[in-house]
């Protein structure tokens, strides 16, 4: 079995390991079916079900699953995020590798169609590849809590991880905290001291267009 990238290693440990013993692993835009088979067959969980909008890729997902025996702990699904997939208590939502914005809308579309009760007992493990500060904002606007962030870095590239958890309650994001993460300011690394660093340096570009960013660089000292 491959080894998983140190960006969807990151995503993997951030699965609450109780949550996913007595529920599902459900990976959207599974690609391939790496995550999923490293979930089932380090017994992180007993069941995973994949999707991906493109044929192929979910094909080759489900003969992954298949080959490595894992066929019956499993169902890949072609289709657009989570649609035709029911969401149950203590089920671990995995969207990684999409852009910020695809990642809002898939929850929100799922929100159409699950109740707040179960909404409530499911987990989302999310790794925008863009936009992750618009992903913060939907979140919180919506009635999420942000109780986990993680940062990795694989070569030149960083990705940042979110948990959040849906409480109903909807709250206000600050700037900072929204373009560079409320738990990730909580945290201490020198791995962080890059990102952070890397980040204000994207920041200072974008300002150039973006008023938002332009004030709160002024005011923070990152």
């Amino acid at each position: 079995m491959d080894q998983l990238s140190i960006r969807l290693q990151m995503v993997c440990d951030m699965i609450d390991k109780t949550k996913a013993a007595s529920g599902r692993v459900i990976d959207v835009g599974s690609d391939h079916g790496l995550l999923a088979l490293n979930c089932l067959t380090s017994k992180l969980t007993p069941f995973c079900i994949c999707t991906d909008i493109h044929a192929k890729p979910a094909e080759r997902t489900r003969q992954c699953l298949i080959d490595n025996n894992m066929g019956e702990n499993s169902e890949v699904y072609c289709t657009d995020g989570l649609k035709g997939v029911d969401l149950k208590i203590n089920d671990s939502v995995v969207m990684a590798g999409l852009g910020g914005l695809n990642i809002a809308d898939i929850i929100e579309a799922a929100m159409e169609v699950t109740s707040v009760e179960i909404m409530k007992e499911v987990d989302f493990i999310l790794q925008p590849q863009k936009s992750s500060d618009k992903l913060r904002e939907f979140l919180c606007n919506r009635g999420f809590k942000i109780v986990d962030e993680e940062v990795t870095q694989d070569r030149e590239y960083f990705y940042v991880g979110i948990k959040a958890r849906y409480t109903g309650v909807k709250t206000e994001i600050s700037v900072k905290d929204k373009f560079y993460g409320p738990v990730l300011q909580t945290k201490n690394s020198d791995l962080l001291d890059m990102y952070f660093k890397h980040l204000t340096d994207v920041y200072r570009v974008r300002s150039r267009g973006d008023e938002e960013l332009r004030v709160l660089l002024e005011d923070i000292d990152v």
